[in-house]
């Protein structure tokens, strides 16, 4: 089984390393994939730096944290909008084994607006990351709108769809509380203040020095 984890990433902190640690530790995943998108179709504003740049963060962040994660560049040599179910079909167009999305439950409310929301959810199973006990607690409202009437749950936190072909799991982690949109406001005001000796709550030293040598998130 081969998870996908997909994502900003701007940057990556101690929360993102925490959930796929965990990940790792609970699921049998052969492989885990980690694709930094180009563009959030569903986000007015884009990322804060370079796609290149953040690409380096993201090595920094993951290269030598578990030899099952591979970082895929596809989306970001791409360039533009990055969709979804275009990466799930360059991955099973690769490889044979069945793939996993991981999300968090905040996505399910705009997963009808995925481009082909009804197609991907048919393609893969996916694995939710429950941050709201309302939205993990009736996800078929959300695949109802994408095209999928008959949603159930095996199980609780087993969502079953498309006539028992695929599989919808909810996992309880407990986050870290750590915001990349604050991380970035924390960075932008040490380089005002010139106080960059550590790095600010939840950035490893590692991705602390690069975004230092390429002043990164500084301000002016």
């Amino acid at each position: 089984m081969i998870g996908v984890f997909g994502g900003t990433f701007d940057p990556p902190h101690l929360g993102h390393i925490h959930l796929i640690k965990t990940i790792l530790s609970q699921f049998n995943f052969s492989k885990l994939y980690l694709i930094p998108n180009y563009q959030n179709p569903l986000k007015e504003q884009g990322p804060r730096i370079s796609a290149g740049d953040r690409l380096s963060l993201i090595e920094a962040a993951f290269k030598y944290l578990d030899p099952r994660i591979e970082i895929l560049d596809w989306e970001i040599k791409k360039t533009g909008p990055s969709f979804t179910i275009d990466t799930v079909k360059h991955l099973q167009a690769l490889q044979s084994e069945p793939i996993t999305l991981v999300v968090g439950d905040d996505i399910l409310p705009r997963l009808p607006e995925w481009k082909s929301a009804n197609e991907l959810l048919k393609l893969v199973d996916w694995l939710v990351i429950k941050r709201s006990e309302a939205i993990a607690s009736d996800p078929s409202q959300f695949l109802k709108k994408a095209g999928i009437i008959d949603a159930f749950f095996l199980e609780k936190n087993l969502l079953a769809y498309s006539q028992d072909q695929r599989l919808m799991r909810f996992c309880d982690i407990q986050a870290l509380p750590f915001s990349s949109t604050k991380i970035r406001e924390e960075i932008g005001d040490l380089w005002k203040k010139n106080k960059l000796e550590d790095p600010p709550q939840g950035i490893q030293r590692s991705v602390w020095l690069l975004i230092k040598e390429k002043r990164l998130y500084s301000v002016g």
